[in-house]
């Protein structure tokens, strides 16, 4: 996984398209030519990744680009290509990207259509199956299909489909549901359910149609615009709190009634929500859509909220206590927003199966394939009945065999020999008539399975973009096999270096001073200077609690923290640590007192406290110093002219 992330991040920095012509000369590096065009492709492609902005200045740029070049360099200088797990690697990586080239775009669109047109709109629909297995006798096919005709000729007849659902269905939650399935969209049904479902007419019965579990009928009850996504911001108190004496329940609606009360959202999330992530943001959470989230009950709860800026009462979910607050609703995106997601959701489904056979009806025009006719005939003549009974035929190829053409794609022949070896693998494979539907059907999928390997095999020769993203990987993997070998591995095992470099840069290390308090909130100064003094005489949180907090109107808080003091989230600047009660300060839009019980002093940490930031930062510098030997014993030629000429055309 570590491997994946390095290189995934290695091809966004540094993705490489390289130009097939002879353009002018931008650089060179220890003798080898880069074109403009090439650095002009990663410039273009990827500055908008670059964080620092006066590195997206071309000529910035170029020094980053430099030292990758310089590190590939270095990876083939050290042999790393010709590694044999690294090869291995790289094949594995050829079959995974290889997949998004194996499709016909003109299908694959009109699917990737259909999808976004059925996840606009979602369906409510209600079904009755009866089961019938894919390898199921004839007559049990018939039986099948003659029951669920009955039931839907029941329905047409004006009988009620929940009963008859009750009755004839073989789902088992049938019979409490009446074949009920409630709202769904594209992808959330097998294909053909899901095209019976959305072409069927509100109201309607479906005609009998099959899938992998049997015959169903559908009737589609209602259709309407899909609810798309949310953003919200919550406050969250655990079920567990650390602090024992805290009860989330009572704290939420103390919470609730600030928020009554005028004070802000936010800044009440930022202080009081458990949800960590969350609260520095003000309590706002990612923008997710319905069915993505755990918790059914929070789902539930923030698609009611009618208005933006309005929430919700307290309630309680499986995680804890929430308050949720609308920031905004999000309808389902455009069709080219939300392509690239429902092609990766249809790769994963049944559908894509219209694709694949598309393709292989193209690659045969695309290479003039010529098939043997005389091959099926020639193989039932030597797969004999008997063979056909037992499945148990084992293949003894002849020199005819290995000789003749079963067939040829452009140059390249394949013999009724590679024909007949993959005859006997698969011979066992399907419900068969006879043997000569065996070899005609095997013989057809050989034949599509040996040209698409063809196809993968030289895609390289036939697909510049394809060749380029191969490149691409191919130096990403290198890199991490030479960081591997001349940084990662050395951080972790130079022991000696490691501590050194800790003592050295012990103090960037320290631990801050940390306060062990409670912290009292109150948005009225007059309240918490009358707090500050019932404190000094020895109150407790209970008894003022009791004395301002009224008809749940709360007036102040506690909150019990330990908080570094440099943390500008909790603590005032200006206030000085000390043991006891502090003065009133202004923190946000409320205002605050410390009550200090201890003051844990900043220290220095040993080397085992701090090991694992210590050896990453030592990478960082045997990195940094490596690559510094690499610039001072390179030979880097920059045609300033031709840069030149880069940098006006991006004016």
């Amino acid at each position: 996984m570590i491997k994946f992330l390095y290189t995934f991040l290695v091809l966004l920095s540094f993705s490489m398209s390289y130009a097939q012509n002879n353009d002018d000369v931008l650089l060179t590096i220890n003798g080898q030519d880069i074109t403009v065009e090439e650095f002009k492709a990663v410039y273009l492609k990827n500055i908008s990744l670059v964080q620092d902005e006066a590195q997206k200045d071309p000529r910035a740029y170029l020094e980053l680009f430099k030292e990758y070049k310089l590190k590939v360099q270095e990876a083939y200088k050290e042999g790393l290509d010709k590694n044999p797990a690294y090869i291995k690697e790289l094949s594995g990586y050829r079959s995974q990207l290889i997949k998004n080239y194996l499709t016909d775009v003109d299908v694959t669109e009109s699917l990737i259509k259909e999808a976004y047109d059925r996840t606009v709109t979602e369906v409510k629909a209600r079904h009755i199956l009866v089961k019938n297995n894919p390898g199921a006798l004839p007559q049990d096919t018939l039986k099948a299909y003659n029951k669920i005709i009955e039931a839907r000729n029941r329905i047409a007849a004006g009988e009620d489909f929940e009963v008859i659902a009750k009755e004839y269905s073989e789902d088992p939650s049938a019979q409490s549901n009446g074949g009920e399935l409630g709202w769904f969209k594209a992808f959330k049904m097998v294909y053909p359910f899901e095209t019976a479902a959305f072409t069927t007419e509100k109201g309607k019965v479906s005609k009998p149609f099959k899938t992998r579990f049997g015959y169903h009928i559908v009737q589609t009850t209602d259709k309407r615009q899909a609810r798309g996504g949310i953003q919200v911001a919550h406050i969250m108190l655990a079920l567990k709190q650390k602090d024992t004496a805290l009860d989330p329940a009572k704290r939420i609606k103390e919470i609730y009634a600030l928020l009554a009360q005028g004070e802000s959202f936010e800044k009440l999330a930022q202080t009081h929500s458990d949800d960590k992530r969350s609260a520095i943001k003000g309590g706002q959470l990612d923008r997710f859509e319905s069915g993505q989230l755990s918790s059914k009950i929070f789902e539930e709860q923030v698609f009611n909220i009618k208005e933006k800026g309005s929430y919700t009462q307290p309630f309680k979910s499986e995680f804890g206590w929430h308050i949720a607050k609308l920031i905004k609703r999000f309808p389902i995106g455009s069709y080219d927003e939300e392509r690239g997601a429902l092609e990766e959701k249809l790769k994963r489904d049944i559908r894509a199966k219209q694709i694949s056979d598309s393709l292989e009806s193209k690659l045969r025009a695309r290479y003039g394939i010529v098939e043997n006719k005389a091959l099926q005939t020639y193989f039932a003549s030597v797969f004999t009945d008997a063979d056909f009974i037992s499945r148990k035929w084992q293949y003894s190829p002849n020199d005819f065999e290995r000789k003749t053409a079963a067939l040829t794609i452009k140059d390249t022949s394949y013999t009724y020999d590679a024909f007949g070896k993959y005859l006997e693998r698969f011979q066992r494979g399907g419900a068969y008539t006879n043997k000569e539907q065996l070899i005609k059907e095997q013989a057809f999928v050989w034949t599509n399975k040996t040209i698409k390997k063809f196809h993968e095999d030289h895609l390289e020769d036939v697909d510049p973009e394809f060749k380029a993203l191969i490149r691409e990987y191919r130096e990403g993997l290198l890199l991490f096999e030479l960081l591997e070998t001349k940084v990662w591995k050395v951080a972790k095992t130079d022991t000696i270096g490691i501590k050194k470099y800790f003592e050295v840069h012990k103090e960037s290390y320290r631990v801050p001073e940390t306060l062990k308090m409670t912290m009292i909130t109150s948005s009225d100064k007059k309240t918490l200077t009358t707090v500050k003094k019932l404190l000094k005489k020895g109150k407790t949180q209970e008894e003022i609690e009791k004395k301002f907090n009224i008809n749940e109107e709360i007036n102040v808080l506690f909150t019990k923290r330990e908080v570094a003091t440099n943390d500008t989230t909790y603590v005032v600047s200006g206030y000085t640590p000390k043991i006891g009660v502090s003065p009133i300060y202004s923190l946000n839009t409320d205002y605050v007192l410390y009550q200090v019980e201890s003051i844990i002093p900043s220290k220095l940490p040993t080397f085992e406290e701090t090991k694992g930031a210590v050896i990453n930062d030592y990478q960082k510098h045997i990195e940094k110093t490596w690559l510094q030997g690499l610039k001072e014993n390179a030979s880097i030629e920059v045609n300033e002219t031709v840069l030149d000429r880069f940098v006006k055309t991006l004016k």
